[in-house]
């Protein structure tokens, strides 16, 4: 198995490169400022310019500059490999407004939120909403392109400021919770990890980039799923979820590839070992799925029937005194012309064997 992480070579990423190397027989870095697609009948993903072949599994962990690359890259892999990120996760979590729809679609409970494309529509908004808020762009990690207002007056001085960059405006409840939030690290189906980041002297953003503190914390029941069913929402097997503990927990928003190094030294789990078993567990899944599924169909095209795992009904083919087995006995075990097998018979059976000489 062939592990491939594709980034720019961060930190996060060499960390569960390494810790992959205990599960897969090989791991690379796939820088992605090397990758490029072709699209047409043929669809390829090239890196420096050949067809990219030999992975299992292709994790996409790197910045939203290459948002664009990273979907039709991924787009264009899905079913060949396995992808704990469907294509999807990449224009939606780099846009926050997306992310909100995309949650709140799905039922998860998200801040009450307004989204305004011009300035003027947002003084509109400004007049009707409670105070503070928050002022935020739709795009933007780490925190930054948000701000607080905590009066109509401070909210237009802020919306003058951004109105200069031609950015949409997204106008957000604000939700007191002491300048902290809930980190939560979803991989499959657990919360393997969580903290509450603490914000620093006059900062509301608790990111970590912002130079806020993490400290381990234990999910309650329903936070936990809350998180869960957010990652499930945007499709994505490895993710962070931000949490918002107010009166009722809210998503706040989802890094699709969160960093690893924080949440380890706050939690004291080693995060990078865990993410990289399970897509070592889930890469083995895949590939199961893809062999039964391709057994499946090479069957279905034959019109044959299938019993369980290991048996098919057929009628029997004899010629000139010699059995002939079914076609889709050849397709299935790969046997070759002149390959050397083992024969066991009995008057109720026969069992065919590949000599390990012919394998």
């Amino acid at each position: 198995m062939k592990l491939g992480v594709v980034s720019v070579g961060g930190p996060g990423a060499l960390l569960i490169l390494e810790r992959a190397k205990k599960y897969f027989d090989e791991v690379e870095l796939v820088n992605i400022k090397k990758l490029s697609t072709k699209v047409d009948s043929g669809k390829e993903v090239l890196y420096e310019g050949k067809p990219l072949k030999g992975f299992d599994c292709l994790y996409f962990k790197g910045s939203f500059r290459y948002e664009l690359l990273q979907y039709t890259a991924s787009h264009l892999l899905a079913g060949t490999v396995y992808l704990p990120l469907h294509a999807s996760v990449f224009p939606t979590c780099h846009n926050k407004l997306l992310t909100l729809l995309r949650l709140q679609r799905e039922g998860v409970a998200v801040p009450e939120t307004y989204f305004c494309s011009n300035a003027e529509e947002a003084r509109n908004v400004l007049q009707m909403v409670k105070y503070p808020i928050i002022l935020k762009t739709p795009a933007g990690t780490q925190g930054k392109g948000v701000m607080v207002a905590d009066s109509v007056e401070s909210a237009k001085t802020l919306l003058d400021a951004l109105e200069t960059f031609g950015q949409a405006f997204i106008i957000q409840e604000y939700i007191d919770t002491g300048g902290t939030d809930i980190r939560a690290y979803v991989v499959g189906n657990k919360v393997v990890a969580s903290m509450q980041r603490k914000a620093g002297k006059e900062e509301v953003r608790a990111n970590i980039h912002q130079g806020g503190k993490g400290l381990a914390f234990e999910l309650d029941y329903d936070t936990e799923q809350l998180a869960i069913k957010a990652a499930k929402a945007i499709k994505a097997d490895v993710c962070g979820v931000d949490i918002l503990q107010g009166v009722r927990p809210v998503v706040l928003e989802i890094n699709a590839t969160p960093g690893v190094e924080g949440i380890s030294a706050a939690t004291g789990k080693d995060v990078p070992d865990i993410v990289a078993r399970y897509l070592y567990e889930r890469t083995v899944e895949f590939r199961k799925e893809e062999k039964r599924d391709n057994v499946q169909n090479i069957m279905d095209d034959l019109n044959v029937q299938k019993v369980d795992s290991k048996e098919i009904l057929a009628n029997l083919d004899i010629k000139m005194g010699r059995i002939r087995l079914p076609e889709v006995v050849t397709r299935i075990t790969n046997f070759r012309d002149g390959e050397e097998v083992s024969l066991f018979i009995d008057k109720q059976e026969i069992a065919i064997k590949k000599n390990k000489a012919g394998r």
